[in-house]
């Protein structure tokens, strides 16, 4: 792996569970994505380490209070749906903006659903295009797969998918990074 401001984040700070400790500025532009099917299926989860989303939700939370990461693409889902009902049209996205963190959910061939959770002074439209490009082509590649119920049930088919992603949001990381 090339060391880089993203990955020393990840050895030096975030293994080290000190999550809680980090100021805004040591937390990644981009500490994930979740992947779904446009009914809140959930298909695979993109993290910059293990867990990530969860503990970059629970940072700061006084009542630690758990939750299921699989009810956030129901929940996207049923925003699409309810915008949907409500007649918006060509609704490519929906953002989401907290103090703590920003979520940007993105809609891609009618099908899929991505729900990235952002450091909340992440710029996204600087990622715009990366993400989907890299999107874009991951969608056309695995199309048949993702549609294949027994495809997505398999552990094997979906770690594959999820360490794929975790170098990719190292490289988007970087990238956002050093472009700074």
């Amino acid at each position: 792996m090339v060391i880089s401001k993203s990955s020393y984040y990840l050895m030096d700070t975030y293994l080290d569970n000190r999550i809680e400790e980090l100021e805004l500025d040591q937390i990644p532009p981009v500490i994930g994505c979740l992947i779904s099917k446009k009914n809140g299926i959930s298909i695979a989860t993109f993290e910059i380490f293990n867990n990530a989303i969860k503990q970059f939700l629970h940072k700061d939370n006084e009542n630690g209070d758990s939750f299921e990461l699989d009810l956030i693409p129901m929940f996207t889902s049923a925003l699409k749906l309810y915008s949907e009902a409500l007649n918006v049209r060509d609704l490519p996205r929906i953002e989401i903006n907290g103090s703590n963190i920003k979520l940007h959910i993105m809609f891609y061939f009618e099908k899929f659903t991505v729900t990235f959770f952002l450091n909340p002074s992440t710029d996204f439209e600087r990622l715009e295009n990366p993400v989907n490009d890299y999107l874009h082509n991951f969608f056309e590649e695995f199309m048949f797969d993702l549609c294949d119920v027994n495809k997505i049930s398999s552990n094997e088919f979906i770690d594959s998918l999820e360490k794929l992603g975790w170098y990719w949001l190292l490289e988007l990381n970087n990238s956002y990074i050093s472009s700074q």
